[in-house]
């Protein structure tokens, strides 16, 4: 839990996070997470994964602190987490 308050402390000073991870079908998953402070929203946006190349940009779904934190933890549990800063 401590890394995801130091996660939450970095989106709040502008960083955004690329988050990759394996879900139960093998299928490669990836997503982009940052902090939109006008909102106080959490942004988490689909990236879809063809060969392990990026081929489209999906959905941006905006969530609370409590929502995305659920999510971190249930995203986390995957195969193959791993979760990084954007460059």
């Amino acid at each position: 839990m401590d890394n995801i308050e130091k996660i939450f402390t970095e989106l709040y000073y502008g960083a955004g996070y690329t988050i990759t991870c394996v879900d139960s079908d093998g299928q490669e998953e990836c997503y982009d997470l940052w902090f939109e402070k006008e909102d106080t929203v959490y942004c988490l946006q689909t990236i879809y994964i063809l060969d392990g190349v990026p081929v489209e940009v999906g959905d941006t779904i905006r969530y609370s602190k409590s929502e995305i934190t659920k999510k971190l933890i249930e995203v986390s549990s995957k195969d193959q987490f791993i979760i990084s800063e954007m460059s």
